[in-house]
């Protein structure tokens, strides 16, 4: 699956692969991707046993070529305490906030928020259509906040090399 980003890499980038593509995600697919969602999820410099371990490789081996394509892509950085996801700047997977082990859509706040207002306006001010209006364009937004955590959730399972 191709996905749409553009990161801020502190320089230009270079990749053993020959691509006319600027975006660096779109040169990532499977396992690669997963990495790179798990690392972003993470929130904090991982090594590489501890990756092996998450994401269920046979051997350490598998993290690092993973690990080191995503530095290769300008899609991490090596620290000394390890490797750290660079979070995206646009495209699909900047639509979430990336924290302390969660991942979440962003639309989750306008869609609490039109459910408050849809719900108040009638109480309060006695404006039913409007609250259900509200209401409704919530609904939407909910359906959209659950397809965008399916989404991710497929991409960060891990599966078996």
């Amino acid at each position: 699956m191709l996905l749409g980003g553009y990161y801020s890499t502190g320089g230009s980038l270079k990749t053993s692969t020959s691509t006319s593509s600027n975006d660096p995600l779109k040169l990532l697919a499977g396992t690669s991707l997963r990495v790179y969602l798990y690392m972003l999820m993470k929130g904090k410099p991982i090594g590489v046993r501890e990756l092996q371990r998450a994401m269920g490789f046979r051997s350490p081996s598998t993290a690092r070529h993973h690990l080191e394509r995503l530095v290769e892509l300008g899609l991490a950085v090596k620290l000394p305490e390890g490797y750290k996801a660079i979070p995206p700047r646009g495209g699909p997977l900047s639509l979430y906030i990336y924290t302390k082990g969660y991942c979440i859509p962003r639309l989750i706040a306008i869609a609490a928020a039109l459910t408050c207002i849809g719900a108040l306006l009638p109480a309060l001010y006695s404006l039913v259509a409007p609250g259900v209006v509200c209401l409704a364009l919530s609904g939407l937004l909910w359906y959209e906040v659950l397809r965008l955590y399916r989404w991710l959730k497929d991409f960060v399972s891990p599966e078996e090399e």
